[in-house]
Order: structure tokens, then sequence, then C-alpha cells
């Protein structure tokens, strides 16, 4: 634990802050929260970010996944979407996996087999341990276990993504799960799944660069 809070407060002192601004068409308090000091989670240039925070125990991350993942991919090129588990602490075993999954390439595999695992089947529990999170994954079909087992014994690693993602979502002020965060600077917000998808496009377009505009026609002599 004091290895992941040393990790954590280091990645705090250093990690770029921008001051959100308010955007244009758009209410504060109706479809975003601005976020004083945000900061995109994975910072890419060029690129709007949109940041999921969520957690494989929770219910309503479950039913609102399949939902997400028809959205992202409708967004526009300017726009990138990444996942953020929200942790519990060093030793959270769903974030160790994700984590593990996402460098052995094979997240895209595991990620719904994780929420089916806990909400459907019940072959996990919300709390499960990491034995637990290991044998599932073990029986799963078209996992490359050598690259998981590989990724998920490189503690190094493994102890600065999870500190990164726990101080994203502290530095975000995340009230719950699922939480959408567009470029670091603004939580989107939503009374029903389909208004947080909403809104979150509207946050996009409002951040998405204007095409230049048209040089004016010469007169005619």
């Amino acid at each position: 634990m004091r290895a992941f809070l040393l990790s954590l407060l280091v990645l705090f002192a250093f990690a770029p802050s921008v001051q959100a601004q308010a955007l244009p068409g758009l209410t504060e308090g109706k479809e975003y929260r601005l976020i004083a000091e945000g900061s995109p989670y994975r910072p890419a240039a060029g690129k709007i970010e949109v940041a999921e925070v969520f957690a494989y125990w929770c219910p309503h991350c479950a039913h609102f996944d399949p939902m997400l993942q028809a959205w992202k991919r409708k967004l526009p090129a300017s726009a990138r979407f990444v996942a953020v588990p929200m942790l519990s602490g060093p030793d959270d075993a769903f974030g160790r996996a994700f984590f593990a999954a996402e460098a052995s390439g094979t997240l895209a595999t595991l990620h719904p087999l994780l929420f089916r695992a806990i909400h459907d089947s019940h072959e996990l529990p919300r709390n499960a341990n990491e034995a637990q999170v290991s044998a599932f994954v073990a029986k799963v079909p078209g996992i490359n276990q050598a690259a998981y087992k590989t990724a998920l014994a490189d503690a190094a690693t493994l102890r600065s993504k999870m500190a990164q993602a726990y101080q994203f979502a502290l530095r975000s002020d995340i009230p719950g799960t699922p939480s959408l965060v567009v470029d670091g600077r603004y939580l989107v917000l939503g009374d029903s799944y389909e208004s947080l998808l909403a809104n979150a496009g509207k946050v996009v377009a409002a951040l998405a660069p204007k095409p230049a505009p048209k040089p004016a026609a010469k007169p005619r002599s």
C-alpha cells in the first residue's frame, strides 16, 4: 500500500492540468460539470479523450457497456476512447486483470466476459480475489495465456498503471460508476444511459476543431 500511495503522489505532483473553460452552446450543470484542475488520463496529441471510469463489479457498468461499445465506434476521428478501471487499492484483482489483458492484447476478448462472469453466469463474485480471476482467465479461449501471465507478473508496470488510474479518478472527482470524462476537464452529466452518451457527444462536438473559414471570393475585375 505504501508503494502504491507513493506512486500516486509522484504522478499527481507531475500530472499536467489545464484550466477548464465553459463550452459554447452547452450549459454547465446540465450537460457537463467543469473539473477545475483536470487533465486527460492518457493524453494523445490532436485527440479529444473520452474516458470511461468503470468497475467490473458495478451492475450499472455491465448494463451500460454494450451501449457504450456501440457508441464509441461512432466517435469522430478527432476523438479517442479510453477505459479506466475504478480501483479499491493496489491489490484490486479486477484492475490487475484489466491492465494485464491490455498489455497482452487480450482486453477486447476479456472485457465483456468479465462483466458476464460477474453479473450473468455468476462464475465470479463481485469481490473476487486474484486467484479466482486468474482461474477464470485461464479457461477463456482466445487469450494468449503466456503473454497475460507475463504482464500480470510485471509488478512495477502494473503498480504504475494502477496508480495512474487511481489518480485520474481522484482528481476528476468521480461521483460513481460509470462516469464519462471528456478531455480530463468535463465530467459528463445525464439522468439515463442514453442522455449520458448524448451529452458526451455534445461535449466532444463542442471541443472538436472547427474547419477553417473559406477565403473570401475575389471580386471580378
